[in-house]
């Protein structure tokens, strides 16, 4: 079995737990990036986090279209293994957020998912195993078409504003502004607004905007899951 050398430049929580799992299945952390023949980066990686690449190595991170085409990359966030099971963590940590900010049971707060994406999937599950009364929008007829046959609450852009002032949390899954100010103005003024994607989408005041939230609440299942993923990339392991 080839001998594998990696070097982490930035020690995050979950690169830590990762670390000590891939020392675990022999890969060899190596101290500086001079002896490495792969080098781990946070996920995602900002350009700014590159100072130590070294020719030849490659990189293992996130997001990782601005390199140079002749930079080899192992790129995480286009991994459907990874993208799956992180879009779980992800759910259960915005979960948790919704289960401390919610000023009632959550049982008894209607609850609207923006998205029926990876994350929209899996946070829909989630809360339906705690009967909360969930409500989802999905753009794609055939998406709204599924929803229902599985027995969930779908709304299309006909139906978006008809409860919004009914609502008790906002959850948005979709890098692209969905609702409007006007519905924006319209929800409660207790109303929970979560936003989980990328950029900004839900308008007005009072929206926690939260990314990275698999690092910053699950570190360890976060580095697990980097650390299976690239021994399962690198042919160690099967996922």
């Amino acid at each position: 079995m080839e001998h594998l050398v990696l070097y982490i430049p930035i020690l995050t929580n979950p690169l830590l737990h990762a670390a000590r799992i891939l020392a675990d299945s022999g890969v060899e952390i190596a101290s500086d990036p001079e002896s490495a023949d792969y080098l781990l980066y946070p996920i995602p990686t900002p350009l700014s986090a590159l100072e130590d690449y070294c020719q030849g190595a490659t990189i293992i991170g996130g997001n990782l279209d601005f390199l140079n085409e002749s930079v080899s990359r192992i790129d995480l966030l286009k991994d459907p293994f990874f993208l799956a099971d992180n879009a779980a963590i992800t759910a259960e940590a915005a979960l948790g957020l919704v289960l401390a900010n919610l000023p009632c049971a959550v049982t008894e707060g209607q609850i609207l998912i923006l998205g029926w994406g990876r994350i929209g999937k899996c946070l829909t599950h989630q809360l339906e195993h705690l009967n909360a009364p969930v409500s989802v929008f999905a753009r794609k007829p055939e998406d709204r078409a599924l929803l229902r046959s599985l027995g969930y609450r779908p709304i299309g852009w006909e139906g978006l504003a008809d409860h919004i002032p009914e609502y008790r949390c906002v959850i948005n899954t979709i890098p692209a502004q969905v609702l409007s100010d006007e519905d924006a103005r319209r929800l409660r003024g207790d109303c929970f607004r979560l936003d989980l994607a990328s950029v900004r989408s839900i308008p007005g005041e009072g929206v926690l905007h939260a990314r990275g939230l698999p690092g910053k609440y699950k570190p360890e299942s976060t580095g697990k899951l980097i650390a299976r993923t690239i021994l399962h990339d690198l042919g160690r392991v099967n996922v």
